[in-house]
């Protein structure tokens, strides 16, 4: 697998972005979709479909991550208003007796961002 280094895959000194952890490396699934969200162009779309944009590019790792690595999906921040909420929406349903399939689902997906989108993105809702 290419290692991205040479393509400006991973961030350049200076940047907002974090080194992605080095299990997202090892699954070629992570390697191309971090790929396609950094370099949308590098997306193979389908004839006519338009390339995706950052945030939809950044949604489909985030599902991948919260479906395929839940062991390695960093905790929630205390820091983080958006992990703050996420966790008293799923103790509130709990609580009432609802279903916490949807809240657990979308709290894994933005716990997932928090290993590959600068905080400054990831803290927006």
């Amino acid at each position: 697998m290419d290692d991205g280094m040479d393509d400006g895959v991973l961030p350049e000194d200076g940047q907002d972005w974090p080194l992605p952890p080095a299990w997202m490396w090892g699954c070629e699934d992570c390697f191309r979709l971090y790929r396609e969200m950094k370099h949308p162009a590098a997306r193979d779309p389908l004839p006519g479909a338009a390339v995706p944009a950052e945030g939809e590019a950044q949604l489909g790792l985030a599902r991948h991550i919260a479906a395929e690595h839940r062991a390695e999906l960093p905790g929630y921040a205390a820091t983080c208003r958006v992990c703050v909420d996420h966790q008293a929406r799923t103790a509130r349903d709990r609580a009432m007796g609802r279903s916490t399939l949807t809240t657990e689902q979308l709290a894994r997906e933005h716990r997932a961002r928090h290993a590959f989108v600068p905080d400054s993105t990831v803290h927006l809702p």
